[in-house]
């Protein structure tokens, strides 16, 4: 079982040291979830592996996007596609480790409509799936999609997060074997939500990163991040230097 994660920074690959926060985060991870192979890959780690995996024109979308965490969503699409497995956000804490049967086609949480402002939003933090899957697929043709039209959608969730994935997710339940639990506020009264991931046994599966920390992962010791709260706000996630064709697709056979 693979085992991804993605850390994005200004930083030089050489120069990252995870704050303690983080740290343990990723070790919750590799000792809760069994796996053959974890790996977190970096920015130039990513453009590299979709250059060589996908061509010139998908990373030519990868490098578009301004934001790092709409990086990072294209990336993970494009990972377990490829490979299979199961992708983790980087500030996922992971309480209660998982088996998962051959039989399980895909694995992920529905969001809080509260903020996704749709009912079918699937919250991407944490997603298990099978290689090929028909729902990345179409979930990468669609952030291809807004990319290359500089689409914006109707919420900071729309060009590449929740709503995209979601969207498909609802699209294929009936003929896929799919798990769908819940990200909710386990404390909803208190000004600290504390968010998790409720798989669909009832079993707590992973908290979210603390508090209401939204954007980017500076509060949680990361260095050289950017804010895609913020830059989603100032219409400023796409590289308009770059131009891509309008019906961008994904063109590959594994």
């Amino acid at each position: 079982m693979n085992i991804f994660q993605i850390f994005i920074s200004d930083e030089g690959e050489k120069d990252v040291v995870f704050s303690p926060y983080l740290e343990m985060a990723i070790n919750s991870v590799k000792s809760s979830i069994p796996h053959t192979s974890h790996h977190i890959y970096s920015h130039q780690e990513l453009r590299e592996w979709i250059q060589h995996e996908y061509g010139n024109e998908i990373l030519q979308a990868f490098d578009k996007l301004i934001p790092y965490a709409f990086k990072a969503d294209l990336a993970r699409y494009l990972l377990l596609y490829k490979f299979g497995g199961w992708y983790f956000d980087i500030s996922v804490r992971v309480l209660n480790g998982v088996n998962v049967g051959n039989d399980i086609d895909f694995i992920t949480f529905f969001d809080m409509p509260l903020y996704s402002k749709v009912s079918y939003a699937c919250n991407n933090a944490i997603i298990y799936s099978k290689a090929k899957s028909i729902i990345l697929e179409d979930t990468i043709n669609e952030v291809l999609k807004n990319i290359a039209n500089e689409n914006y959608g109707k919420s900071v969730l729309a060009p590449t997060g929740p709503i995209c994935l979601g969207k498909f997710v609802a699209k294929h339940t009936e003929k896929l074997n799919i798990h769908t639990g819940l990200f909710t506020e386990l404390t909803p009264s208190y000004p600290n939500k504390n968010r998790g991931f409720v798989l669909d046994n009832g079993i707590l599966f992973a908290l979210h990163k603390p508090g209401n920390i939204g954007g980017d992962l500076t509060q949680l010791g990361a260095k050289g991040t950017n804010n895609y709260g913020e830059l989603y706000r100032v219409r400023n996630i796409y590289n308009k230097n770059i131009h891509l064709p309008n019906d961008l697709i994904l063109n590959y056979n594994i």
